[in-house]
């Protein structure tokens, strides 16, 4: 009776009997995620691939064909042209303007590159201050980011201007020397680039300010309560944090320094003599006004190897860690 009594247990599940239900179910649901996954990416990939073909041929083909050109002796006004090989290259070599137009775009970048992403950070660390009113702030600077490229170097034009300009006028109100900005070999390349400082530090503050205002808080917070000052939560803290942000703004302002033309064409035409022809403007003067087309086109492939330098630099910079 005693033996009766005692409630039989079922046998444990040995290892050979293979896995339960739950299991079974919850394999089946780990594979039908990854499937879906795999058809997700591949249905991603298939409507992307037309606009990536597109957007590759529409950057590659004028890049192998532009190269192509700087090998030959074209030009509009002959029948035919052929290849020309280094012709083209070994003029670029032994031409005085076009060495000094290369030296023109290097300061014109470098020192526009520096000014602006050094006001361009400060004023993004004014604007991420919380203080009451501040979005206004934030919007009368954005302005200069709405204003055309043609307008603004129309508009630099006429406040440089020597006798009816408004900074001329407000020198000679205040008993200074009135300079002839855009006339002369010491001023005019630095009129250019205080212009484009104009328009330029408001990107890049406005870049910066949206990394700035994601950055986590908690860390900063312990800094302070450690005693940090706000120098060294800046650089040991902040600036790290913001080292992608800071590279895509170098990138993008060092890409638009080195294409700037509209603003030499209208301001200063490239004067006085060659003191303010950069590369990029002297590459439409080969091609465009002059007619070597072989020439321009060397020109050009000298002025992307000149702007991949600086930007591959910069893409080793954001990759390293911090």
């Amino acid at each position: 009776m005693a033996e009766s009594s005692v409630t039989r247990q079922p046998p444990e599940r040995t290892r050979e009997s293979g896995p339960g239900p739950g299991a079974l179910v919850k394999g089946a649901r780990t594979g039908a995620a990854r499937i879906r996954r795999q058809l997700d990416r591949r249905f991603f990939t298939l409507v992307t691939l037309p606009g990536f073909l597109v957007v590759t041929a529409v950057t590659l083909v004028p890049i192998v064909f532009g190269i192509y050109l700087s090998f030959t002796n074209y030009q509009p006004i002959l029948p035919s042209y052929k290849f020309a090989g280094l012709v083209n290259y070994r003029q670029l070599l032994h031409d005085p303007q076009a060495h000094q137009a290369i030296w023109n775009t290097l300061v014109f970048a470098g020192i526009g590159i520096v000014i602006e992403m050094t006001l361009g950070v400060g004023l993004a660390l004014l604007l991420a201050r919380p203080v009451r009113g501040m979005s206004v702030f934030r919007t009368l600077y954005i302005l200069p980011l709405m204003v055309a490229g043609i307008a603004s170097a129309v508009a630099w034009r006429a406040l440089l201007n020597t006798s009816s300009g408004w900074v001329n006028y407000f020198l000679s109100v205040v008993g200074l020397s009135q300079p002839n900005w855009l006339a002369s070999t010491h001023t005019a390349m630095p009129s250019i680039i205080l212009a484009d400082v104009w328009s330029g530090v408001p990107t890049v503050a406005i870049i910066v300010l949206a990394g700035l205002l994601v950055v986590p808080t908690e860390p900063l917070e312990a800094a302070r309560v450690d005693g940090a000052s706000a120098l060294t939560i800046f650089l040991r803290i902040t600036l790290p944090a913001l080292r992608p942000v800071l590279a895509f703004a170098m990138i993008f302002r060092l890409v638009d320094l080195f294409r700037q033309i509209a603003l030499f064409q209208i301001v200063t035409g490239g004067g006085p003599g060659l003191a303010t022809t950069v590369l990029n403007y002297f590459v439409y003067q080969s091609t465009f006004v002059f007619g070597e087309l072989g020439y321009g086109a060397a020109l050009a492939v000298v002025l992307v190897l000149l702007m991949a330098v600086p930007l591959v630099i910069i893409f080793r910079f954001a990759r390293r860690r911090a």
